[in-house]
């Protein structure tokens, strides 16, 4: 594990480097700090704390960073949308990464099979409510089917919540 990644993973330190992109992401020494961090990133996209960084990255970084995290999550995207870290940050890359990887995730995310897969999942939930809100999905055909499944997904609590959220169940 090389220092700088080690020092992004403890529940504080991690602050610190959310606070560096925030305020001095443009400094030629944050840059390099972010850098040898994204040589990581793949562990750190699912470590508790270290996804916090990541997700810094990606809404306050430079565009050759958002890159780099977008292409670790086109390597896995079905695995990093149902994981309890990452999750979120397949939720943050379709909002803050340039539109060719944007589009990348949703050429992959964005099919019905797929999103009612992840709406099956605890955490793919999150990203499939993600993808039936985006306008760039088509997503009344997941939506029938998820409706036609609403028995099976009542069954769990995500299942539960996310029929409330898209609003095929009253609470």
């Amino acid at each position: 594990v090389n220092p700088c990644a080690r020092l992004a993973r403890p529940r504080y330190a991690c602050r610190i480097f959310c606070r560096l992109q925030e305020f001095c992401g443009n400094r030629d020494l944050t840059l390099q700090l972010i850098d040898e961090l994204l040589v990581e990133a793949e562990d750190l996209c699912r470590h508790n704390f270290g996804h916090h960084v990541v997700q810094s990255v990606l809404e306050h970084g430079h565009e050759k960073h958002r890159k780099v995290v977008a292409n670790i999550l086109k390597a896995d995207l079905l695995s990093f949308a149902k994981h309890r870290n990452a999750s979120y940050l397949v939720e943050k890359a379709l909002s803050y990464c340039a539109v060719e990887d944007q589009r990348a995730l949703l050429s992959q995310l964005g099919r019905t099979d797929v999103i009612v897969d992840l709406a099956r999942s605890q955490f793919g939930c999150y990203v499939a409510k993600s993808l039936l809100q985006d306008e760039r999905v088509n997503g009344q055909e997941a939506l029938n089917r998820i409706q036609a499944l609403a028995h099976d997904f009542a069954r769990t609590r995500h299942g539960q919540r996310l029929l409330v959220e898209i609003g095929l169940l009253q609470e």
